[in-house]
């Protein structure tokens, strides 16, 4: 039985069921921000994202974190102790004001716990240079144009709605030779830039296809 395993069954039921309401919020964050990730929009720090929000004024909107507990039905005058013992546990970590409840964070160990409890495994990191699947759909935009390359447009950076930070920068500088390159032209008098799949590129590409296919 592994430590965390025997740190969950120290836990009464509500104890768990109140983990398990916190854990299933964190997951649900963690995954939009992945999603963001991958979509090449802008991702908030995981010191801010993973502060889940408990509190709400009666006239907005219910937050993720209180209507997860709410289901798991302990949200009650007991829930303020049920939670001071996950926090001797250092599972989780309370934010209050005023004595109001405004957000809980899971800790590393509660994340562990909770998924030894559940039977849950964390994801398995990919493999080292494997590209993100946003990153993977923009250099088959860049395969697809050849040598035609994608135009910036006028606008440096701005590639077809990928993130020049997330996307075409992992793959300019790829380590072992870059799968794109950034080339400035002359067009009606107006300088431009393009990105165009370099050699090492179209290898990758038709060398990796039906790995990331599948």
């Amino acid at each position: 039985m592994s430590k965390h395993h025997k740190v969950w069954q120290q836990l009464n039921p509500r104890q768990q069921t109140t983990l398990t309401a916190i854990y299933r919020a964190d997951q649900a964050v963690e995954s939009a921000q992945k999603q963001a990730w991958h979509k090449g929009l802008s991702r908030e720090k995981a010191a801010v994202w993973r502060n889940l929000q408990y509190y709400f004024e009666p006239t907005s909107h219910e937050t993720l974190l209180h209507r997860l507990l709410r289901q798991a039905d302990v949200v009650d005058q007991g829930l303020g102790s049920t939670l001071q013992v996950l926090e001797r546990h250092q599972l989780i970590g309370c934010d209050y004001r005023q004595n109001e409840l405004i957000s809980i964070k899971l800790t590393t160990t509660g994340r562990a716990v909770a998924r030894a409890g559940l039977g849950e495994s964390a994801a398995k990191k990919p493999p080292k240079g494997q590209l993100k699947p946003r990153q993977w759909e923009a250099l088959a935009k860049a395969y697809q144009a050849g040598d035609q390359g994608i135009d910036g447009g006028g606008s440096f950076g701005d590639y077809t709605g990928f993130s020049w930070q997330w996307t075409w920068l992992r793959l300019r500088d790829y380590p072992g030779g870059g799968l794109v390159e950034e080339v400035g032209y002359w067009k009606d008098g107006k300088h431009s830039y393009k990105l165009v799949i370099t050699e090492a590129g179209f290898e990758f590409y038709k060398q990796q296809w039906e790995h990331y296919h599948t």
